[in-house]
């Protein structure tokens, strides 16, 4: 997966360095929306700091690798997305459970369209669709 991670950054113009590459290759394995928290603690052996792994995302999001999107807890989760898609301002909806807070790209749809007046420019689009996962409902009380 390292390689991938590499070839990716080389290929947005990244110098890609020892924890970029952790970073961004561990958000390529799970393929899934990480808080900053949650790449911490996956990370732990790599030492990193909260400002380094919160610049590293930064660079990443600039950069078009990663994209971003807020839950309803306010907390920020980044995703590394298919290359083939290019830059991702959440140009698909995600799934969030309300009781776990995992979250979920649903990168193979698109988002509605809405008309908006002229006057306004869209800048980020964000569509959350709430419930409870599947690992979740099964430790439901029936």
């Amino acid at each position: 997966m390292d390689s991938i991670a590499e070839k990716r950054l080389r290929d947005a113009g990244l110098r890609p360095t020892k924890h970029r590459i952790c970073v961004l290759a561990r958000m390529l394995e799970d393929a899934m929306p990480l808080s900053h928290l949650d790449l911490l603690n996956r990370l732990s052996a790599y030492k990193l700091d909260r400002v380094t792994v919160y610049r590293i995302l930064a660079l990443l999001k600039d950069a078009g690798l990663v994209h971003q999107v807020q839950g309803t807890d306010g907390i920020w989760r980044f995703c590394a997305h298919d290359e083939t898609a290019g830059a991702c301002p959440g140009g698909h909806p995600h799934l969030l459970c309300e009781i776990c807070g995992q979250m979920r790209c649903l990168s193979d749809q698109k988002m509605p369209h809405f008309d908006v007046p002229q006057d306004f420019q869209v800048t980020h689009k964000q569509m959350l669709i709430l419930g409870i996962c599947a690992k979740c409902q099964a430790q439901q009380p029936t």
